[in-house]
Protein backbone atom coordinates (compact mmCIF):
# COMPACT_ATOMS: atom_id res chain seq x y z
CA UNK A 1 0.00 0.00 0.00
CA UNK A 2 3.10 2.46 0.88
CA UNK A 3 4.58 1.74 -2.86
CA UNK A 4 0.93 2.83 -4.13
CA UNK A 5 0.91 5.77 -2.27
CA UNK A 6 4.08 7.01 -3.54
CA UNK A 7 3.65 6.32 -6.96
CA UNK A 8 0.70 8.37 -7.14
CA UNK A 9 2.19 11.11 -5.42
CA UNK A 10 5.40 10.64 -8.04
CA UNK A 11 2.45 10.97 -10.97
CA UNK A 12 0.79 13.94 -9.33
CA UNK A 13 3.60 15.80 -9.24
CA UNK A 14 4.32 15.06 -12.73
CA UNK A 15 0.91 16.29 -13.48
CA UNK A 16 0.88 19.57 -11.60
CA UNK A 17 4.45 20.27 -13.87
CA UNK A 18 4.17 23.63 -16.18
CA UNK A 19 5.19 24.72 -18.82
CA UNK A 20 7.71 28.26 -18.70
CA UNK A 21 6.25 31.29 -19.50
CA UNK A 22 7.29 32.98 -22.63
CA UNK A 23 8.31 36.77 -22.61
CA UNK A 24 8.59 37.66 -25.91
CA UNK A 25 6.98 39.76 -28.32
CA UNK A 26 4.06 37.95 -29.90
CA UNK A 27 4.93 35.50 -33.21
CA UNK A 28 5.01 37.42 -36.34
CA UNK A 29 2.23 35.69 -38.93
CA UNK A 30 5.20 36.80 -41.42
CA UNK A 31 2.83 38.37 -43.74
CA UNK A 32 2.65 41.98 -43.06
CA UNK A 33 0.03 45.02 -45.04
CA UNK A 34 1.46 44.63 -48.32
CA UNK A 35 1.40 40.37 -48.33
CA UNK A 36 -1.46 40.50 -50.88
CA UNK A 37 0.38 43.43 -53.03
CA UNK A 38 3.90 41.38 -52.66
CA UNK A 39 1.75 38.43 -54.16
CA UNK A 40 0.73 40.19 -56.88
CA UNK A 41 3.96 41.64 -57.91
CA UNK A 42 5.32 38.14 -57.95
CA UNK A 43 2.62 36.86 -60.30
CA UNK A 44 3.23 39.77 -62.81
CA UNK A 45 6.96 39.10 -62.63
CA UNK A 46 6.53 35.44 -63.15
CA UNK A 47 3.95 35.86 -66.37
CA UNK A 48 6.21 39.00 -67.76
CA UNK A 49 9.11 37.09 -67.24
CA UNK A 50 7.50 33.79 -69.45
CA UNK A 51 6.34 35.91 -72.01
CA UNK A 52 9.70 37.70 -72.36
CA UNK A 53 11.91 34.38 -72.75
CA UNK A 54 9.01 33.47 -75.56
CA UNK A 55 10.04 36.50 -77.08
CA UNK A 56 13.24 36.09 -76.84
CA UNK A 57 13.55 32.84 -78.32
CA UNK A 58 11.03 32.84 -80.65
CA UNK A 59 10.80 36.33 -82.02
CA UNK A 60 12.62 39.60 -81.64
CA UNK A 61 15.59 39.39 -78.99
CA UNK A 62 16.28 43.43 -78.36
CA UNK A 63 12.29 42.87 -77.36
CA UNK A 64 12.60 39.63 -75.50
CA UNK A 65 15.19 41.99 -73.12
CA UNK A 66 13.10 45.02 -72.68
CA UNK A 67 10.60 42.78 -71.43
CA UNK A 68 12.90 40.88 -69.40
CA UNK A 69 13.76 44.61 -68.03
CA UNK A 70 10.28 45.33 -67.54
CA UNK A 71 9.92 42.01 -65.11
CA UNK A 72 12.74 42.71 -63.14
CA UNK A 73 11.00 46.22 -62.15
CA UNK A 74 7.86 43.96 -61.06
CA UNK A 75 11.03 41.85 -58.80
CA UNK A 76 12.46 44.73 -57.36
CA UNK A 77 9.13 46.73 -56.03
CA UNK A 78 8.40 43.36 -54.45
CA UNK A 79 11.67 43.29 -52.54
CA UNK A 80 11.06 46.92 -51.60
CA UNK A 81 7.41 46.22 -50.31
CA UNK A 82 9.58 43.16 -48.42
CA UNK A 83 11.60 45.44 -46.59
CA UNK A 84 8.62 47.60 -45.25
CA UNK A 85 7.05 46.00 -42.28
CA UNK A 86 3.70 47.51 -41.31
Amino acid sequence: MEEIDKIAVEEEEVTLAKRPERHHRKPDDGRGSFFMLRQIFNILFMVVGVIGAYMYFKGNEAMGIVVFIIAMAFKMAECALRFVKK
